[in-house]
């Protein structure tokens, strides 16, 4: 059968239709849903495409934090390289930070990135907001309940020190729990620099200084969450913060999503330091780079030269340097990647219009047929 409206079905199984055993009017019903059913499975199938694509962007956007982390992360300065320009602290690498008071008085900050996606702080929630979009807090949330540590791309690790909630987290209606953050602790290497009383209406900024390694000593990580290919995204526990689900502690059966499984997950105060050490890849992402993304992996022979091998052959410790040769490839096929999404996304919603236009028409048809019907009977009549 050929293309539905630009639609390929040649992978979708129908059954023929014998005008000679229907009604008219069965007989266009039936070739309505006939022709529904192909378009059905055809959105499914393009949808489960995008979902694939996802996936795989996020095993890409992993792959390209753990290469920065391990470029920069052992950074050793002679002299810091972060300013301070009023209320706006200016980080390496296009990062940077911004205080605010809003209307009511309260301190809200922002963190941004190059391609100024932010995470914003204010009521007790970091949200993360992609470059000109608007976000829904109470989907995209993080709500702030113990100390937590974002690691940005560059390994620059940004801890949030936080007070006492005003009332204990109550799993019964995941209410509670909610705390300010008090101080603001930036280190990246040897450099480091402090924001006090950021609960108050005058947060103080501390100049940076090269006393990175003394601050990380003094204060918790608690809960670590790294930057994955934005400030927009973010990963606890290899899993992306956006897509967490927790069991409800009311109901063993049901697995809670959204901002109350974020409030489940982070509820606990935790005592924990980030290693920093130089990341190594999984089997898992080594099996996406040899036999999907069919990237190859260049190591140090022995002699300064780097020199392309079977993915089969290493453990997948690299060294800074083979990192930062396969975060190249790594951008290069997101950027791939982000263009196939787009496109998904395009033929998901033509497959959808088209899905949508033949159940219209048939019930137009239907009421057409059923109008006719009825005037022959009122003649008759």
């Amino acid at each position: 059968m050929s293309n539905v409206n630009g639609v390929d079905n040649s992978n979708i199984s129908f059954q023929p239709l014998d005008p000679a055993e229907l009604s008219q009017q069965d007989f266009i019903a039936a070739v309505y849903l006939e022709r529904g059913s192909m378009l059905d499975g055809e959105v499914r199938r393009i949808a489960k495409d995008i979902e694939t694509s996802n996936n795989l962007l996020h095993s890409v956007n992993t792959m390209v934090n753990k290469a920065n982390i391990a470029q920069y992360n052992d950074s050793n300065y002679s002299e810091v390289s972060w300013s301070v320009n009023g209320q706006s602290i200016v980080l390496d690498n296009g990062y940077g930070l911004t205080v605010r008071t809003d209307d009511a008085g309260n301190t809200t900050f922002a963190i941004t990135d190059a391609e100024n996606n932010q995470l914003i702080y204010k009521d007790q929630t970091l949200i993360p907001v992609s470059s000109g979009d608007t976000v829904d807090v109470s989907e995209v949330g993080i709500p702030v309940m113990n100390d937590m540590t974002m690691v940005l791309d560059d390994g620059t690790e940004i801890t949030f020190d936080t007070g006492t909630p005003a009332s204990a987290f109550d799993p019964n209606n995941f209410s509670g729990g909610m705390v300010d953050i008090k101080t603001i602790t930036i280190k990246r290497g040897n450099q480091g620099m402090t924001i006090n009383d950021v609960d108050t209406a005058n947060p103080m900024i501390i100049a940076p200084a090269l006393n990175g390694t003394t601050l990380d000593a003094l204060d918790n990580d608690g809960y670590i969450l790294l930057e994955a290919g934005g400030l927009n995204a973010w990963e606890y526990d290899g899993v992306n913060v956006s897509g967490m689900t927790r069991e409800n502690p009311n109901d063993p059966n049901v697995q809670v999503s959204g901002y109350a499984a974020r409030k489940l997950a982070f509820q606990n105060n935790t005592n924990n330091e980030y290693s920093g050490v130089t990341p190594t890849l999984t089997e898992a992402e080594k099996d996406i780079l040899a036999n999907v993304l069919k990237i190859s992996i260049k190591k140090d022979d022995g002699k300064g030269n780097l020199v392309a091998q079977d993915w089969a052959t290493i453990r997948g410790d690299l060294t800074p340097q083979e990192w930062g040769f396969l975060k190249t490839d790594l951008l290069a096929a997101k950027e791939n990647l982000t263009g196939s999404n787009q496109l998904q996304t395009v033929q998901l919603q033509r497959a959808m219009q088209s899905h949508n236009q033949n159940y219209d028409a048939m019930s137009n048809a239907e009421n057409r047929i059923y109008s006719l019907l009825r005037d022959i009977v009122n003649n008759i009549k």
